[in-house]
């Protein structure tokens, strides 16, 4: 009996192909939402066998089959997303959840009953909404950007100038990119606000520039470049003047350390007088101390005190 359930199946689909042609009708479903697929509007109280027959646009085909009088149902090489909607021998409705790209393309609901034979392909078209943004440029233009959406979003501007130009970006995976750029108009108080249209979302989505966006963009070009051009003098000025001061303190340092370790004392020794060095460090933050030092070392003090010391030799 097994063997005879290929058979009887391919029969039946022979049988609906001749006796009535399919009807199409398209289905739409956001990404990531829920999708219902119906069969032709017929009483399944005389049913016979339900096949569904899918054939999205890229993957492989697959095969989801409920046969009444075994009560047996049987899915050939079909995703775990796709399942009756309720019980087949109620209502065979093929449901979908969650959609995804990839399932987009047609489903054939291929229904017997004792009443006679019917077939419904369903096109299943999937939507994805866009995602929107508003940036501007450096030079004053404001783009309003609808990202991946399928399909294409449409944009228009409010308190425009109307001299907008759009660009659309067609991706590998069907979705579209539209761009719209519209030059920022040269008042302080101007708002734009951009209008995106698209069958996913239940309303226009807008988004509006900022006051403060706004004001910054209206600023001039040659403003834009003085503001900058001083900022930048400002910082390099206070760069060098914090590197002159750190390599003059160090050249301080590194001059009163020198000089203290080569500091010498006199010495009179009988009739000789000599000049002895004597190590050590100075304080440099005793400015008394470093004052002192310089004068006792001046070489006018030096004399001085060579010729004393020589007048009291003599007085002896």
């Amino acid at each position: 009996m097994a063997q005879m359930w290929p058979i009887l199946a391919e029969f039946l689909l022979f049988l609906i192909k001749v006796v009535q042609g399919p009807a199409d009708s398209t289905v739409s479903a956001v990404v990531g939402t829920r999708a219902v697929l119906r069969c032709p509007n017929t009483s399944v109280s005389s049913l016979i066998l339900v096949i569904w027959k899918i054939g999205p646009k890229s993957g492989s085909h697959c095969l989801l089959a409920y046969r009444a009088d075994a009560n047996k149902t049987d899915r050939t090489n079909c995703s775990e997303r796709m399942t009756w909607e309720s019980s087949p021998d109620h209502d065979p409705a093929l449901q979908i959840h969650p959609v995804r790209l990839a399932d987009e393309g047609n489903y054939t609901c291929e229904i017997a009953t004792s009443d006679g034979t019917f077939c419904l392909v369903s096109a299943l078209t999937v939507l994805v909404p866009p995602v929107v943004t508003l940036t501007h440029d450096s030079n004053g233009i404001i783009v309003c950007q609808a990202s991946a959406g399928k399909p294409a979003a449409e944009i228009s501007w409010a308190q425009g100038n109307g001299h907008s130009t759009e660009n659309k970006t067609h991706h590998t995976n069907g979705t579209v990119t539209t761009l719209s750029s519209m030059p920022m108009i040269n008042s302080i108080n101007a708002h734009l606000t951009c209008l995106v249209t698209h069958p996913a979302m239940n309303q226009t989505q807008t988004i509006e520039l900022s006051s403060k966006l706004s004001a910054d963009m209206t600023l001039s070009p040659i403003l834009r470049y003085f503001l900058i051009c001083t900022s930048s003098c400002v910082a390099v000025a206070v760069i060098a003047l914090i590197l002159y001061r750190t390599l003059k303190c160090r050249g301080s340092s590194s001059w009163l350390s020198g000089l203290a370790d080569a500091a010498t004392v006199m010495k009179t020794t009988g009739n000789n007088l000599t000049l002895s060095s004597r190590p050590g460090t100075v304080n440099t933050t005793n400015s008394s101390t470093v004052e002192s030092i310089y004068q006792n070392y001046r070489v006018q003090n030096i004399h001085k005190n060579i010729n004393y010391l020589k007048t009291q030799r003599q007085r002896v």
